[in-house]
This record gives structure tokens, sequence and C-alpha cells, in this order.
């Protein structure tokens, strides 16, 4: 319902992850196939990224390995959150990138994110236009972002967006994206 424009697809992921709730010692999982922008976005908040192998069908966020992952190590605590029980932080997102635009298996990350009560927060940036299941990519996430820089499907020489479904989240953006204006 909400798209919000910002000054690149890495501010794009940084505004996701700091209202998504990343700080310092908090976790997102992602994958360890992706541009630089996706891990700089999650240490821009303080956050720890937990890279995880990709699926060879889509070269993004392998479903199975989050589950493995968070079967091993998740654990739901008192405070309702998914902690990590190796590093004692909490996981707050789950950022997978739909990389070349080959959108990952979302449904079900989707589902291991919600029985974790962890965000799904999309890196769509190189996936504008590309559909999974009929609906676009972007669409899934809690939040999501785009870019338009001057390697991606459509351009305008850098810039990006945030896209969401919620009226709080696109109204914080806004105030953070332009400096309270």
């Amino acid at each position: 319902k909400y798209a919000v424009a910002t000054v690149n697809g890495t501010a794009a992921l940084h505004m996701a992850l700091k209202l998504s709730g990343v700080e310092n010692n908090t976790e997102v999982i992602t994958q360890s196939l992706s541009f630089i922008a996706t891990s700089n976005s999650i240490k821009y908040c303080g956050g720890e990224p937990v890279f995880l192998d990709v699926s060879p069908l889509t070269l993004g966020l392998s479903p199975q390995r989050l589950e493995i992952f968070l079967e091993e190590f998740g654990d739901i605590r008192e405070d309702g959150c998914c902690w990590n029980k190796l590093s004692n932080r909490k996981i707050i997102a789950c950022l997978p990138m739909h990389t070349f635009g080959f959108p990952v298996e979302l449904e079900k990350i989707q589902k291991i994110c919600r029985k974790y009560n962890i965000r799904l927060v999309e890196d769509a940036a190189e996936s504008l236009g590309s559909f999974y299941k009929e609906k676009h990519t972007g669409s899934f996430g809690d939040i999501s972002a785009l870019s338009f820089n001057g390697n991606k499907i459509i351009t305008t020489g850098g810039g990006g967006t945030i896209l969401t479904n919620n009226a709080e989240i696109a109204s914080q953006v806004k105030h953070l994206t332009t400096t309270a204006r």
C-alpha cells in the first residue's frame, strides 16, 4: 500500500532494518551470496549478519538452511523473541535477497519467520518486476527495499524505495528519510 522514496537502495535497506528493530547486539539472518549493501545495512544498525547458504535453484536464501539453523540455534524465550542459543543475541529479522531477480522461496521463508517470530525484510533491489506465485517480489515482507541504481532493471541513476503495507512504518520511514521535515 505504501512506497517511500529514499536516496538509494542501501538507505532503503538501512531504514527497513532500523524500523524492524535491528540495533546493537542483535542478529539478522541473510544469505552468503549478495551485494555488500545487504550486510552493510545490517552493520549500519549495529546488528550482526548471520550468513546462511543459498539454494542452487534460486541463488537466494535457502529455506532448508534457514530451518536447519533455527531448529539448532533458535530459542523462543519468555519475551516471545527468537534468541540465538550460541551467541545469546536476539534474532530480529531475516533478510533474503532475490539474486539477479530470481525470487527466493518466499512462502517457505515467510512460514519459518512466523514460526520463530522473526520479521521478514525483503531485499528486492534486483527483482523489480519479478513475480513469485503471481505476486510481485517486495510484497511478501513486513517491509521491503528496492534500488534504482544504474545496474538495476529500472534506473534513475540512484535512489531507492521502501515498500510496506503498514501505515505506521511508512510514516516513520518518511519522517526519518526527510530529516523530520
